[in-house]
């Protein structure tokens, strides 16, 4: 049997595998990426990506995310169609509004996951000659205090690979979660069952820049356009739709046909039954093994999180993955990865819930249901979990300290600088970002000075970037009468903040996660 070795293997190249690639090729590590399909999916459950998602591919490169947005639909928000038992229309226009989200990208981006994916595989062959292997499975696995061995399987061929560590990317059915015996939360949706038709329609007269939530006591559908010109729909009931003697193009004009008149189905591009259902693995980690994505958390689709979570599962473990196989920070870091991102995936699940209840909330009185819609305080929680933007890795003993703007943990927002520039622009690296703020923009060269030796001494971990005052930096980060120090992490959020006088506090954080 053939023999090597690895420092990271990836097994699965979906949202969160191919987002892990990219951030490790990105990097310098060494990995190998493999996958038990034949090749690339061409379907598409996913059809959104969300702000947070939006700001990570520009903070890799501007022209990654510009390939998304010049191919995407942006798309402002959810348009709330409900039907009661008396064939009653009524809707909420705006329902959930996404224009209201605090970033560049105040809008979804409706994008199919096929290209989402194939995007990133793209960028990362083209820029660091790095592809998946597909056809290949991970058919089993051992660990012991110094790696994991691997045995993978190609064409009828086994290798046995030994690598540092190996990241679980493979779905909700993961082989690699059950090798290791990480144990699962799981609760089902009851009563519900879900298809998805991708078809193109004549006569839709509503607009194709929302979303369309269609709801009766009994029934959900909903409607989008996308790219291509042809329309996603899913449609949720308690199993009429999938009768024996009804197509799947009957059981979904008769629910579009409850909400919109002269609506007509034109060519079928693809059709699938699904079921929804929750899971959640108690812990992402066991030794060097760890989860990612769907391997370790599955939810309801309500809401458009479940790629972007995947994608920011990889984005968060990425470079902490690569600092500690490149000897650049202790082991300890890689266990910041579940303590972060475990909490988040509970709230995505909350939020998915949330909107599942109300929408697929079958057989519950449809007014009762749409009443929660009209809460501000639910629908500022939705949209801010929704979008991305709001999730934090905050202590939440900790407040932001002198000169407000972001807390420790909380997500650094991009400013617009000076000369058509942007703060994402001074972090569009693989390190760490130290930003010296100077109370007055004269103090700025003698601070910037007296950081260098800090610099060196961290330089491969750590860049300097000194931002002047201005009215759009206050608005975003606060004032101060001292100067400031900002430790940016690689993944665009705040790692530590003090004054710049207690530059002996960044020093011990810095000494106490990476290695000199």
């Amino acid at each position: 049997m053939k023999k090597s070795h690895v420092p990271v293997l990836v097994v699965g190249a979906g949202a969160a595998g191919t987002m892990l690639m990219l951030e490790l090729a990105r990097r310098g590590v060494g990995a190998r990426t493999i996958d038990r399909l034949p090749k690339a999916g061409e379907t598409s459950k996913a059809i959104t990506i969300h702000a947070r998602t939006l700001e990570m591919l520009e903070r890799i490169d501007k022209r990654l995310v510009n390939r998304y947005l010049d191919r995407g639909i942006h798309n402002k928000g959810y348009v709330l169609h409900f039907v009661d038992a008396a064939g009653r229309r009524s809707e909420v226009r705006p329902g959930i509004d996404f224009t209201t989200v605090d970033s560049r990208y105040s809008y979804l981006l409706v994008h199919r996951q096929a290209e989402t994916e194939q995007f990133l595989r793209d960028y990362t062959r083209e820029q660091f000659g790095v592809a998946p292997e597909w056809n290949t499975n991970c058919v089993d696995l051992e660990q012991d205090e110094t790696g994991v061995t691997a045995t993978l399987e190609s064409g009828g061929v086994q290798e046995e690979v030994r690598c540092d560590y190996l990241i679980g990317c493979d779905g909700p059915n993961s082989r690699v979660r059950r090798a290791v015996g990480l144990e699962q939360d799981a609760s089902d949706y009851k009563g519900t069952q879900l298809q998805n038709l991708d078809a193109f329609l004549n006569g839709f007269p509503d607009a194709d820049d929302y979303v369309h939530y269609c709801a009766g006591t009994d029934h959900f559908v909903m409607i989008v356009k996308l790219p291509g010109g042809f329309y996603r729909m899913l449609l949720s009931d308690r199993g009429e739709a999938a009768g024996p003697n009804v197509t799947p193009e009957q059981g979904f004009m008769r629910l579009v046909d409850k909400h919109f008149d002269g609506v007509t189905l034109g060519d079928v591009v693809w059709h699938s039954k699904w079921q929804s259902f929750v899971r959640l693995a108690h812990t992402y980690r066991k030794g060097r093994v760890f989860l990612a994505g769907d391997s370790a958390h599955i939810h309801s689709t309500t809401g458009g999180q479940g790629m972007n979570c995947c994608m920011q599962d990889a984005y968060n473990l990425g470079w902490k993955l690569a600092f500690v196989v490149k000897n650049q920070a202790r082991a300890s870091l890689l266990d910041t990865y579940e303590t972060e991102r475990r909490p988040i995936a509970e709230q995505v699940i909350w939020a998915a819930s949330s909107l599942h209840e109300i929408f697929m909330g079958h057989g519950k009185d449809i007014a009762e249901r749409a009443q929660k819609i009209k809460d501000p305080a639910f629908l500022e929680a939705v949209v801010g979990r929704c979008s991305g933007i709001s999730y934090t890795y905050r202590d939440q003993t900790k407040g932001p300290g002198d000169g407000g703007g972001p807390a420790i943990g909380d997500r650094a927002p991009d400013v617009d600088l000076a000369q058509g520039h942007a703060l994402f622009d001074l972090t569009r690296h693989e390190s760490c970002t130290l930003l010296a703020l100077p109370a007055r923009a004269e103090r700025g060269a003698a601070l910037h000075a007296s950081l260098a030796p800090l610099v060196k001494r961290y330089a491969s971990v750590l860049e300097l970037r000194a931002v002047p005052p201005s009215a759009a930096l206050a608005a975003r980060y606060g004032a101060s009468d001292d100067d400031r120090l900002l430790l940016i992490r690689p993944d665009g959020y705040v790692g530590f903040r003090c004054k710049a006088s207690d530059v002996a506090a960044l020093e011990a954080h810095l000494r106490e996660s990476f290695a000199l």
